[in-house]
Formats: structure tokens, C-alpha cells, sequence
């Protein structure tokens, strides 16, 4: 009998931390979050299906989502308005060798997933020499994408081509359709309207299978220092969102239809869904060569950036440790 109640005695001892652990763990809130996105483009999708399909929230954030345009969400981390982005890598890496506190945490799109279209007139790519194409504004994904077609076919940006900086797609699509410009960089949905328009597409910059980092997770090195776990579980968040929106479309369609603002069933929200769920980068692993490649258009002013090492401007750290713990291998099937 006495040797039954030591047993019992010792079997108290031992599960009593373990309760107290879990009935404090139970009891620590979640860590509340502020979060951005800088565009409404359906290669964007992870941020809102982590968001809507509470995502965040099983990983222990408690998130307040914005959308802040363009490269605006690099101001508004160094303004401590914004802790964690889901924005251009280009932006990220140009503030960053401007001495800016961002780093790229994780890269979630790593093509540039934009297409040359041009006017009735404009019948082949070399048609192009000597006029002007539209693109987005200085620095940033869409422009790095139109000097990278250049490079392609051996042209010089300005000298060749003249490449004018417009903004975001629906820009530039309307300054086709004035007949402003005769050829611009596009991307989907603007693709497909411009297509039904009558304008011919000339080059794929997706077919060249280029590792740009077009978009990422971001946050300034004081924030993710200071707040490890929740750059670890925004991470862990936005990977199952990847995951989601390549096998379960039917679950994470709704949530891209309400932010894109179009119908559940619109044809362009399921061909995108085809075409972009297969290139978001699962795991998350950013790619020295498309940060090599802004450095190089940086340094023409800047020649000392020619030297920089792509490196510097990402943070592998929490990437590293959620492989190491084997977290993405539910998802890939291997570490």
C-alpha cells in the first residue's frame, strides 16, 4: 500500500508542472500584429488567405491587416506603423542599400510575372527598337521586369527603348489605350482585359525563368530582433496560406474573389489561381540572383553597391530554424 501511494505521489509530482505549463500557455495572449499588403494582384494572395481563412490566429498572432500601395509599407515599418510586410523585393532592397532597417525575411513570388503587350501595329519584338515602353515607376518590380526583357534581346534602356515610368498596370494599360505609348508591361487581370481589347502580347517575362524577388515578407531588423516568434509564425502563417491556394483552391478562391473584388466564379480568378499557385515559393527561400541583378541597376549610380553581397539585404535566420524543425516538410515532403 505504501509503495501504491509513492507511486501515486510521484506520478502527482511529475504532471503537475506539465498542467501549470499548459494552463499558462492557455492563458498567454496572442501576440497582436500590425500587417500590409502593397498591391491587389492576384500573385498576392497569401497575406488575405492567412488572414481570412484565420490563419494568423492558429499560429498565435492576433493580426490587423492594411493595404498600404506600393512602396509605401517600407515607410510606414520605419515608422513603426507597420510591423511585418508582404511587399516588393525591389523596394525592400533599394531602401535597404539606401541604409534603410528592412530586410527580406522570405520570398513568397519569385518570378516577374509580367507580360509586353503592344498596339495592332507593333507586329514582332524588334518592332520595338527605337520606340517607347511603358512600365511601372523607377525601382520597382515592373521596371526591373522591362530592363530585364531589354537585356534579353540585347537592348540598352534608353538608348534602344526608352522606358517611362507610369505605375501599376491599370496605368499603364490606359495609356495604351490613349495611344500614348505603343507597347507596356503588364500583369494579371490587366493582362487578360488587354487581350479582349485587341492588344498583342509580345513576350512572357515569366518564360525566362528568372529568380526576382517580386514579392516578400518584410520587416525592419529592430522588429524582428526584438519580436523572434512573431516573424517565426508569420512564416508559418503565410507558408500554409501557399499551401492552401495550391491544393485547396476551393477554400482560398472566395477569399482572393473578395479582395480582388470580382465574382466567385470570374474566369480570370480561376485561370490565375492555375497560373500563379504553382510558382509561389514553398519553402520560402529567397534567390541571391535577382538581388544581385537590383544591385547592378543600382550601382550605375552607386558603383560600390556592385560589390555588395546579396546576403546583406535578407535575413535567413527564422527561415532556417522552421526548417530545422521540419515545418515545411507538411507541405513539400521534404526538408
Amino acid at each position: 500500500m505504501k509503495r501504491s501511494n509513492s507511486g501515486l505521489l510521484a506520478t502527482i509530482l511529475f504532471l503537475v508542472p506539465i498542467i501549470c505549463a499548459i494552463e499558462l500557455s492557455a492563458a498567454v495572449p496572442a501576440k497582436k500584429i500590425r500587417l500590409a499588403y502593397s498591391a491587389f494582384a492576384y500573385a498576392n494572395p497569401p497575406f488575405w488567405i492567412a488572414n481570412d481563412l484565420k490563419l494568423f490566429e492558429k499560429y498565435g498572432l492576433d493580426p490587423e491587416l492594411v493595404y498600404v500601395s506600393g512602396a509605401r509599407p517600407i515607410q510606414a515599418m520605419l515608422g513603426g506603423s507597420i510591423d511585418v510586410s508582404q511587399v516588393g523585393g525591389a523596394a525592400t532592397v533599394t531602401a535597404a542599400a539606401q541604409g534603410a532597417d528592412v530586410a527580406i525575411l522570405g520570398t513568397i513570388f519569385s518570378r516577374l510575372n509580367f507580360v509586353v503587350h503592344a498596339s495592332p501595329q507593333i507586329k514582332q519584338i524588334s518592332d520595338l527598337r527605337g520606340k517607347t515602353l511603358a512600365a511601372g515607376a523607377v525601382g520597382g518590380n515592373t521596371y526591373f521586369a522591362a530592363l530585364l526583357f531589354l537585356q534579353r534581346f540585347g537592348w540598352v534602356a534608353n538608348k534602344d527603348v526608352t522606358l517611362i515610368g507610369l505605375g501599376g498596370s491599370p496605368e499603364v494599360l490606359s495609356a495604351l489605350v490613349q495611344g500614348r505609348f505603343p507597347a507596356g508591361l503588364l500583369t494579371a487581370p490587366t493582362t487578360h482585359l488587354a487581350a479582349r481589347m485587341g492588344f498583342r502580347e509580345l513576350f512572357d517575362l515569366a518564360t525566362l525563368d528568372f529568380p526576382f524577388p517580386t514579392l516578400s515578407v518584410v520587416s525592419t531588423r529592430k522588429y524582428s530582433e526584438a519580436n523572434p516568434d512573431a516573424i517565426l509564425n508569420v512564416l508559418r502563417a503565410t507558408s500554409e496560406a501557399i499551401h492552401l491556394y495550391r491544393t485547396r483552391p476551393e477554400r482560398t478562391l472566395p477569399v482572393v474573389a473578395k479582395y480582388m473584388r470580382v465574382a466567385k466564379d470570374d474566369p480570370a480568378l480561376i485561370q490565375s489561381q492555375e497560373t500563379f499557385a504553382k510558382h509561389l515559393n514553398l519553402p520560402l527561400t529567397p534567390s541571391p540572383e535577382g538581388i544581385k541583378f537590383i544591385l547592378d541597376f543600382l550601382a550605375a549610380e552607386r558603383p560600390a553597391l556592385r560589390a555588395k553581397n546579396p546576403a546583406d539585404f535578407v535575413e535567413l535566420k527564422f527561415l532556417k530554424r522552421l526548417e530545422d524543425e521540419g515545418f515545411f516538410k507538411q507541405f513539400t515532403g521534404k526538408q
